[in-house]
């Protein structure tokens, strides 16, 4: 069940480690990072940045307790906040793509582009 969930996971732009500690978090409620380190057997300078990496993509939340212990967001909210990065980018990629071809446009005479096409044809 795990690796199942942890490849689908993985389609929302989240790496292996990053899919396995949020799925320990979801089933094992408020962890800190070295109960993390137990429970997964991820060592622990890479659960720290892993979690760091969950924190900045919204998938997780921190405790401002002495001890920080680390929840999932529900799976939900978890994937509307990756959607919502993707599709971010993707309007970045989308205004990019208009500002690059204008340039490329301006720079390149239309009739090589038109004869590059024809040899090609």
């Amino acid at each position: 069940m795990e690796k199942a969930v942890v490849e689908r996971l993985r389609q929302f732009d989240i790496n292996e480690t990053e899919a396995r500690l949020y799925f320990t978090l979801l089933n094992c409620g408020a962890e800190t990072a070295g109960e993390l380190v137990d429970v997964t057997g991820v060592a622990r300078v890479d659960v720290y940045k892993t979690l760091n990496g969950l924190l900045d993509k919204g998938m997780i939340e921190e405790s401002t307790e002495r001890l920080t212990k680390y929840c999932a967001v529900p799976i939900e909210s978890a994937l509307d906040a990756a959607v919502m990065k993707q599709a971010y980018h993707l309007r970045q990629m989308e205004r990019s793509k208009q500002e690059l071809v204008e340039l490329v446009n301006r720079q390149v005479p239309a009739e090589l582009n038109e004869a590059t096409l024809t040899v090609f044809k």
